[in-house]
């Protein structure tokens, strides 16, 4: 089935409908946002929180690197093939 751009609309609004539907939207009560407020304020002080610990933390955990050299220096590392492509077919 093929549209007009051009036809009308085949069921008009009428202007008392069009106000009576401007009339209700108004009237409708919008919930209080004070504790809406209240919450974000506090999600806000919980998330510089975070990431100031975040900041804080190394960039390099140095004493897993220092350790995992070691192993590998001293040939205690070993490496299971099977278990790495498991997780990387599971991902």
């Amino acid at each position: 089935m093929r549209v007009g751009l051009n036809s009308g609309d085949p069921q008009p609004v009428s202007t008392e409908t069009a106000k009576k539907a401007a009339a209700a939207a108004a009237n409708r009560i919008e919930p209080e946002s004070a504790g809406d407020d209240a919450a974000l304020a506090q999600d806000k002080v919980t998330l510089s929180s975070l990431a100031t610990q975040a900041l804080a933390r190394p960039e390099v955990r140095q004493d897993l690197v220092d350790n995992l050299r070691q192993s590998i220096d001293s040939g205690q590392y070993k490496l299971d093939p099977v278990a790495i492509a498991d997780a990387m077919l599971n991902r």
